[in-house]
């Protein structure tokens, strides 16, 4: 279903005539946000742990080719999220490297629908030190995983140059497996055209 709105937003969006000329332009992005992570607990000597949430940092690139169609390349951080106990703690620390296409869609002059969808580059790391180790004797595990991307939000048009965001995105699995991690984020931030 979230698959079936993704691709008529994007279809609306190359259907719609533009509002702005904004076409063969070079851009830059940033976002702040909070990760929901799904699948976040570990066992450790025998006893399972959930982590929390970890905040989020990303940067992006991209380039406008009309005024309704761009393509972007991303790094996202999710933060280090930490478990402690007496005899040690176990650290989770996530990233992404991604490639979308995005549609905007103008509801107004100044307010556009953001739809996204592309892949993503996951990477996970658990490290646990002290006299914690996971459940095959190790003290460190490392995951890596390709799925696709998606997501949602909405654009702001500040200035000619400056856009101010927020958006909601699902970057897939992390981990293979039966109960993968997995992560979604919701986020805040800006795109500067040049």
């Amino acid at each position: 279903m979230k698959k079936n709105i993704l691709a008529l937003v994007l279809l609306s969006a190359i259907a719609t005539p533009a509002m702005a000329d904004n076409a063969g332009k070079v851009y830059v992005a940033g976002n702040l946000g909070t990760a929901s992570l799904v699948n976040a607990t570990v066992t450790i000597n025998g006893i399972p742990y959930t982590y929390v949430n970890p905040g989020t940092i990303s940067f992006a690139a991209g380039y406008q080719f009309s005024p309704n169609i761009a393509a972007e390349v991303g790094y996202t951080s999710f933060g280090d999220t930490m478990l402690t106990s007496t005899t040690g703690e176990v650290t989770l620390s996530t990233n992404s490297v991604t490639l979308t296409a995005l549609a905007m869609y103008p509801l107004t002059a100044d307010l556009d629908l953001i739809g996204k969808v592309g892949m993503s580059s996951n990477h996970a790391t658990q490290k646990a030190t002290g006299n914690l180790y996971y459940t095959d004797g190790t003290q460190s595990k490392s995951t890596s995983q390709s799925d696709m991307l998606f997501g949602i939000g909405a654009q702001y048009h500040a200035t000619s140059h400056l856009r101010l965001r927020a958006q909601f995105e699902n970057f897939g699995k992390f981990s293979g497996g039966s109960a993968p991690l997995a992560i979604t984020t919701f986020s805040l931030g800006i795109a500067y055209l040049f």
